[in-house]
């Protein structure tokens, strides 16, 4: 199977405040791509799900090549060091494709190159040796059917470059090592959940939040066209707000998304702007009214009157919390029976907790979940030293954590 090291652990928290309301982040990769690189892109499949550009293949095969595989056995001697692309396409499984840079068109084929196919011979792995425009290029990969489909596209002349919207990567990719994700791709590469979600359901938000993902230098860009339908698209028209939910951090908690909302009346119009594009307002609006009608009180209102400056999941082993931030500082009265169960989730996104039966007052914050998770709940323990004073949304977990703030989308790994 293959393991997408630092790239996995940052599709999985993209995906997971994707479902909540926005966010993006990247895996660390060293400087060295050159302005030839998209040279080695017209040898990826126009379908692939994901292509890595790497200054250095040994760079590339470390962060896109599972250990076990066969392609880790091959001795690269000098072009290790050499420029590479690495493509992942689905075949039924997904199955790596590497380009590397083998000499200048033309010229006599390198000694190592020769060596190269000789070994991939003995170990039945697919290869060929490719002319593009001024270089080289050699394919490797232990399908001779992506080798196959990669050689029918460079006779076509046809590639990952003429896919939807992908001159707008090119427009992103800064000459470090960079990885592209597909975002349509997500599920087929995303295998983990997060907290109480499942792969399917975080993979199936991805796939429409934007076209592609660029992860590079320790930031990520998504890459979409101008249209509200995109989710990523909301997010970057909303302004920063400030976040004082790492001064309220509950102890115990192994994942957190937070979304400062900043002026409400902003968010919530750029919301259901993102919402009408996808045609889902009209539904949107059923789930308020029948809660208004439940409840005798519309949740429109009850997020004005509270003041909502920042709604937060809070993942525990236990359950789940849903944490708003209001305007103003009440006393607690215990833990209460809540009279507006399913608010929340009604109005923020399925992220949140649907089990929110009971609810107690912390200061500014009103918290709601199961009443035996909020009987034990602790605040103010383990507060993260990477959280920012201000963001559009912070997703967080044991290993990770991914800052968009209005400078940019940063990730944090503990691994690293």
């Amino acid at each position: 199977m293959l393991i997408l090291h630092n790239m996995r652990k940052c599709v999985l928290i993209l995906l997971i405040a994707f479902s909540c309301a926005g966010l993006h982040s990247c895996a660390e990769g060293a400087a060295g791509v050159s302005q030839e690189a998209p040279e080695l892109l017209k040898a990826v499949p126009s379908d692939a799900l994901c292509v890595g550009l790497f200054g250095r293949l040994d760079h590339g095969m470390e962060q896109m090549i599972d250990s076990l595989s066969a392609l880790r056995s091959l001795d690269f001697g000098k072009l290790s060091r050499s420029r590479a692309a690495i493509a992942l396409c689905d075949i039924g499984s997904v199955c790596p494709l590497l380009i590397i840079e083998a000499g200048k068109a033309g010229a006599d084929t390198l000694e190592s190159v020769r060596s190269l196919l000789d070994m991939a011979d003995t170990l039945k792995l697919g290869a060929a040796l490719l002319e593009l425009d001024t270089h080289d290029a050699l394919l490797l990969s232990e399908s001779s059917t992506v080798i196959t489909i990669a050689r029918r596209h460079v006779a076509s002349e046809s590639s990952i470059l003429d896919a939807p919207d992908f001159p707008l990567v090119l427009d992103v990719l800064t000459g470090a090592d960079a990885i592209v994700l597909r975002n349509r791709g997500a599920n087929r590469l995303q295998r983990a959940g997060f907290g109480p979600l499942s792969p399917k359901t975080v993979a199936a938000f991805v796939r429409d939040a934007a076209e592609w993902t660029v992860l590079s230098g320790g930031r990520l860009w998504p890459v979409c066209p101008d249209s509200d339908r995109y989710f990523t698209n909301f997010v970057a028209s909303v302004s920063e707000a400030p976040s004082k939910f790492a001064a309220s951090f509950p102890e115990g908690a192994v994942a957190v998304v937070d979304l400062p909302l900043g002026e409400l009346k902003e968010w919530r119009s750029a919301y259901e702007g993102w919402l009408d594009a996808r045609i889902e307002l009209e539904s949107y609006q059923k789930r308020l009214d029948v809660l208004k009608k439940s409840a005798g009180k519309d949740p429109l209102n009850w997020e004005k009157e509270l003041g909502v400056k920042e709604v937060s999941c809070v993942m525990m082993p236990e359950g789940t919390l849903n944490m708003v931030r209001t305007a103003k500082s009440v006393s607690s009265d215990g833990v209460q029976v809540n009279p507006y169960k399913g608010f929340v989730r009604a109005l923020y996104g399925s992220l949140f907790n649907p089990s929110d039966s009971c609810c107690v007052r912390s200061g500014v914050w009103l918290i709601s979940g199961e009443r035996a998770l909020l009987d034990s709940l602790k605040l103010g323990s383990g507060r993260p030293s990477s959280w920012p004073a201000a963001a559009k949304v912070v997703a967080w977990s044991e290993d990770n954590q991914i800052n968009w703030t209005k400078e940019n989308i940063k990730i944090w790994n503990s691994n690293r």
